[in-house]
């Protein structure tokens, strides 16, 4: 006779049942921790546009000659835009010979100048204003002439 006893039916599906239980429980962890990032409030979002404005008011100076109509023009201050991070000036001739000046957004002043064969000449001078990539729409426009 041995004297080990037969295992007991009860004690090995005890086994198998703590077996079990310590395998599917830990399968079953994730998708309760799924299920709590499942109900997310959501922010409300709210969008808007901005219109970029054109500089307000210039002050400076013009000359032009009668050697080829040049024009000259210096831009001692024009009024800032906000949130600018750049302006562009142009002078257009009224041939449409234009000369381009980029200005970061800390400098507001500038000399210009552009020339025509034309005998009465009339140039624009524009100043946009930058928002990063964005550029304005509205420029400040002055028109000028020079005759002979």
């Amino acid at each position: 006779m041995s004297k080990h006893r037969p295992p007991r039916p009860l004690g090995r599906v005890r086994f198998l049942v703590g077996v079990l239980v310590a395998v599917v429980v830990p399968m079953g962890a994730p998708t309760v921790a799924q299920a709590a990032f499942f109900d997310a409030a959501v922010a409300p979002m709210s969008v808007g546009t901005y219109k970029i404005p054109a500089p307000a008011g210039i002050t400076g100076t013009r000359s032009c000659s009668d050697s080829n109509r040049p024009m000259d023009i210096t831009i001692d201050d024009f009024g800032a835009v906000p949130r600018a991070s750049s302006y562009v000036v142009t002078l257009t001739a009224s041939t449409g010979r234009a000369t381009k000046i980029t200005l970061p957004a800390t400098r507001r002043t500038t000399a210009i100048s552009t020339e025509t064969s034309s005998r009465t000449a009339s140039y624009t001078l524009r100043i946009v204003a930058n928002v990063g990539t964005w550029t304005g729409t509205v420029p400040l426009e002055r028109t000028y002439t020079c005759s002979a």
